[in-house]
């Protein structure tokens, strides 16, 4: 049985660490699923194993070597890196089209139509709406 072991890699902390990026890197869409073959994207997938890699520097602190904590590090900061950019670009792809159901966004608006009715009091709940909604897209994947 030894001798069938040996084209598998040594199990260690870095190898958990590339096993779980793998993965996230297919759920990102960026690389093709090694099973299937198919491109395709779980973004749940993917922020749940960013949540991971960070549970694991966090329980882990302290106890790495150098290059361990290196590419803990280096995979963290890519993967959240890359999860945003692929969140932010598909919700501008989303956003000039308002059949969403979430009915019309700012730009949508007739102003000849809001000015009269809205007033200022509206624009300010807009603008802090925005503001919210910009503090939780960037604590989307934030353990902390």
């Amino acid at each position: 049985m030894a001798e069938n072991d040996s084209s598998l890699s040594e199990v260690n902390f870095v190898s958990l660490v590339l096993t779980l990026s793998s993965s996230a890197w297919v759920g990102l869409g960026k690389i093709a699923d090694p099973i299937s073959g198919e491109i395709k994207q779980d973004l749940k997938g993917v922020k749940y194993t960013i949540d991971l890699l960070l549970m694991l520097r966090e329980k882990t602190r302290g106890n790495l070597t150098d290059e361990e904590k290196k590419v803990l590090d280096g995979s963290i900061s890519e993967l959240q890196a890359n999860f945003a950019e692929t969140v932010f670009s598909s919700d501008n792809e989303k956003a000039p089209s308002s059949s969403g159901g979430e009915g019309p966004g700012p730009e949508d608006k007739d102003s000849s139509d809001s000015s009269d009715k809205a007033g200022p009091e509206s624009d300010r709940k807009v603008d802090n709406e925005n503001e919210n909604s910009d503090k939780e897209g960037a604590n989307t994947y934030d353990a902390n």
